[in-house]
């Protein structure tokens, strides 16, 4: 074969692949199209549902905002009525301080003037009315009971029975100098 024929025969595979390759380019390019189609579809779902959720999370925020609010706001209300009620119980305490305070001077007044009147009706008498009395004894003087015992008389109950200052203390739920404070107090009370 002559050279000129291979020249035509190379030159005719060339042209048919070049008719082939556009084809080909097109049908990828279709291709391509498709599936950058499918991937905006895709994406535009995403991004509905990304949507979707922030607005059940607002929402959410919102209504747990709500509820916090209502919740401070109720508690407000009730420390606001147990302060109400803190302030009547100062009181009522200021009140029956007073009265504990007043009744016990009024024992310490009547112990004072029955320790009078046990002594006085001797001294104070006229000898005439000294001569009608029997000569009976004097009635015995009672011993009066100091208003510290009568506050606290399971310390004293402890102290007669013989209990250390220590148990004394532990038992009544006092600090050990408290408990020789109201002993002393008793002592300079019953000595008057």
């Amino acid at each position: 074969m002559e050279p000129w024929v291979y020249i035509v025969l190379a030159g005719a595979a060339a042209m048919v692949y070049a008719l082939r390759l556009p084809a080909r380019t097109g049908r990828e390019d279709s291709e391509e199209k498709k599936s950058l189609k499918e991937a905006e579809k895709a994406l535009e779902l995403y991004m509905a549902d990304i949507e979707r959720e922030n607005s059940e999370l607002i929402q959410l925020v919102g209504s747990i905002k709500t509820q916090s609010q209502a919740n401070k706001a109720a508690l407000q209300e009730e420390i606001s009525a147990l302060r109400g009620q803190v302030t009547g119980l100062e009181k009522s305490l200021l009140l029956l301080d007073a009265r504990l305070t007043a009744e016990e001077k009024g024992l310490l007044q009547l112990t004072a003037a029955f320790g009078r009147e046990a002594a006085g009706p001797s001294a104070g008498n006229p000898p005439a009315e000294q001569a009608e009395a029997p000569a009976e004894a004097p009635p015995a003087k009672p011993k009066p009971v100091s208003s510290v015992k009568l506050r606290y008389p399971r310390l004293f109950e402890l102290h007669e029975q013989g209990k250390s200052i220590d148990s004394i203390a532990r038992t009544a739920g006092l600090q050990r100098g408290e408990v020789q404070l109201i002993l002393q107090l008793a002592a300079q009370e019953e000595s008057v």
